[in-house]
């Protein structure tokens, strides 16, 4: 399958030629441009602006995976040193209490990470080669039956969620 002139990709542009190098026929990282995490509004904005021009943007939202990102250990260590960082004012303003909460929640993060990633590639595998590719793709259960759902209900319904769920500074209203 080439992306030069001539292959299939000339026929109908679609997500493998949307990255602005030089030449098309030569994105390594293509898959990488296709699903970085940003915000739905901005897909879904150039998703809409790229389809005047032939191109179909395909945004793919996975769960929770066991990766490098999600690494707890990784992840303890970096906040401990933010904190560790942190002016004695940021530091009472949110206590000690809220530290503790923070790291058992990365702690129990990693519990629910799925280590099975051939969910997210099946994903990008479908949006690179299909003839009709979804506009969009959840990975993983919690994509599915958590985040998905959540991205539907009002602001004020998830912000409501949220907030019984995390950790409060200690000097919260």
């Amino acid at each position: 399958m080439s992306d030069r002139e001539g292959g299939r990709a000339a026929e109908a542009p679609d997500l493998r030629q949307a990255g602005g190098d030089s030449d098309p026929g030569c994105h390594q990282d293509r898959e990488h441009r296709g699903c970085c995490p940003v915000g739905e509004g901005a897909r879904g904005g150039q998703r809409r602006e790229l389809s005047y021009f032939g191109v179909k943007v395909a945004m793919i939202e996975p769960g929770f995976f066991k990766t490098h990102v999600t690494n707890s250990k990784v992840l303890l260590r970096n906040f401990k040193q933010l904190w560790d960082r942190g002016s004695s004012e940021v530091k009472d303003i949110y206590g000690e209490k809220f530290l503790a909460s923070c790291l058992k929640l990365i702690k129990r993060m990693e519990q629910k990470c799925t280590e099975d990633l051939s969910l997210v590639t099946n994903c990008m595998e479908h949006a690179l080669i299909a003839c009709h590719p979804r506009t969009r793709y959840s990975a993983g259960w919690d994509a599915k039956l958590f985040y998905l759902p959540l991205s539907y209900m009002p602001t004020f319904l998830v912000d409501a969620m949220l907030y019984v769920s995390t950790p409060k500074p200690a000097m919260a209203l």
